[in-house]
């Protein structure tokens, strides 16, 4: 059960975070706070992946027996966790990149 808890929350945590990135890259935003070029495709392309391993870990989550309410609880506090992350650093340039 601690499993896939824990893999629940990693796919929450990994939707999380690909959904804004594959967001900016689509809209043509070049900056991000990952430690990759900045780029629009380099956006579309680190939200994809991380949306495919999400999107895998949650997959492997729901296949299990009986997730239960304790795995949509891990994936959503996964997502909140991500999202907290995102409001404090998305522009806060935690890579110290030049701009």
């Amino acid at each position: 059960m601690l499993v896939t808890m824990l893999c629940a929350f990693a796919a929450g945590f990994f939707l999380g975070n690909g959904a804004p990135y594959y967001v900016a890259g689509s809209l043509g935003e070049a900056t991000n706070p990952s430690p990759f070029p900045n780029s629009p495709l380099v956006n579309v392309v680190v939200g994809w992946t991380g949306m495919l391993i999400g999107g895998l870990l949650g997959a492997y989550v729901w296949c299990a027996r009986d997730p239960g309410r304790a795995a949509a609880v891990s994936a959503v506090a996964g997502v909140l966790a991500v999202g907290l992350i995102h409001a404090r650093l998305w522009r806060a340039n935690p890579w110290r990149k030049r701009e």
